[in-house]
């Protein structure tokens, strides 16, 4: 989660530094599309997101290679957005898988040490339960 803020602050400062900079470098020339601050702030979210409507774009050569960067910069936030979001995804996967295998032989446990008071069908099913456990955990380390 940590990562998820520190990912969304970097991207807020991204486009706050580039629609400054771009309203800046843009508004004082006379063929400007870029004239206000949210003329501005919308050009740059529209180029981090690689949406580019292209109903604002910049018409200097410094602004178009802040343009430039930005796209760069925009493809890398987001492509750091869905792994860190994968890596999270299969993180609590292999979190709960982990908890099922500590929960599953803790109840072998408790059953083995009860093991002279259990029912036939019982012991059975503990049989099958460290089988179905081992090729499993087995599995999931190789």
């Amino acid at each position: 989660m940590r990562l998820f803020i520190f990912l969304f602050g970097i991207s807020f400062l991204v486009v706050t530094g580039s629609a400054t900079a771009i309203y800046l470098i843009e508004s004082p020339n006379e063929d400007a599309q870029i004239t206000n601050l949210l003329d501005a702030f919308w050009w740059a979210s529209a180029t981090v997101t690689t949406v580019g409507y292209g109903d604002v774009v910049p018409v200097t050569e410094i602004g178009r290679i802040i343009g430039i960067g930005l796209m760069f910069v925009g493809i890398a936030i987001i492509g750091t957005f869905i792994s860190a979001f994968g890596a999270m995804l299969i993180g609590w996967r292999i979190k709960k898988q982990e908890t099922l295998e500590k929960s599953t032989k803790s109840f072998i446990i408790k059953k083995i040490r009860d093991i002279e008071n259990l029912e036939k069908h019982e012991v059975e099913l503990l049989i099958s339960m460290v089988k179905d456990l081992h090729d499993e955990v087995k599995t999931n380390h190789n």
